[in-house]
């Protein structure tokens, strides 16, 4: 009789563990739908610009105290705080995120807001993320002249170093596609590697140079 009762209660615990293992497997992604915050490192300035026309990863050295536009901010290192909201029930599910990119370098720094699309693999532990986002930053618009006539020796110094360091971007605001890979530990923890573009497509000047970075997110979900 004993017995009889441990071989029912042992095949009850197999079918509820079977039934847990189909509900994970069904419920996928699902499992992992909640709003996130994220904390990331990232390169700021990287010759990787899957949307552009050419890339460029080895240009000749440039005599010193010459730099070539756009990459003037290039070799420093940004920290990103990153909050994405559960995802909506249209459009293919997309999520709102905020962005804040900060320059550890005294350099720009830059605050997103946008949408992000994300698919799933392998019952939600990989995903693909694509998304579009609107930018302003605390950069130049337009770094000011160093060889203007009529300069003080001292304020010509002062943009020249704005020259050497700092980029100009031709608008305050610029837009932001984005894509990145994430592979998840468990329901509350992921890594992602991530792409940032921001530029402005010469929508609002001719000057244009834009800017991508490179780097590494960790995303912990909140919620139950």
């Amino acid at each position: 009789m004993i017995r009889s009762k441990l071989e029912v209660l042992g095949a009850a615990l197999v079918l509820t563990s079977t039934a847990a293992s189909a509900q994970d497997v069904a419920d996928g992604p699902s499992r992992w739908a909640g709003a996130e915050i994220a904390v990331g490192v990232l390169e700021h300035g990287s010759n990787f610009h899957p949307l552009g026309d050419q890339l460029i990863f080895d240009l000749p050295k440039l005599p010193a105290g010459q730099i070539y536009e756009g990459q003037e901010e290039y070799g420093t290192a940004d920290v990103q705080l990153a909050f994405r909201g559960a995802p909506l029930t249209i459009l293919l599910k997309p999520r709102f995120v905020a962005k804040l990119q900060i320059s550890t370098a005294g350099r720009t720094s830059f605050a997103s807001l946008g949408v992000e699309w994300r698919q799933h693999i392998l019952h939600g532990r990989v995903y693909g993320q694509a998304g579009i986002g609107l930018t302003v930053h605390d950069g130049y618009r337009f770094t000011p002249d160093p060889y203007a006539p009529g300069l003080a020796a001292g304020e010509a110094q002062r943009r020249y170093d704005i020259y050497l360091n700092r980029t100009s971007f031709g608008s305050q605001v610029l837009f932001n596609p984005n894509a990145s890979i994430g592979v998840r530990f468990n329901p509350r923890w992921a890594i992602e590697a991530t792409w940032e573009h921001f530029s402005h497509r010469q929508i609002f000047s001719e000057q244009n140079p834009g800017i991508d970075s490179l780097g590494l997110r960790l995303v912990r979900t909140l919620g139950q």
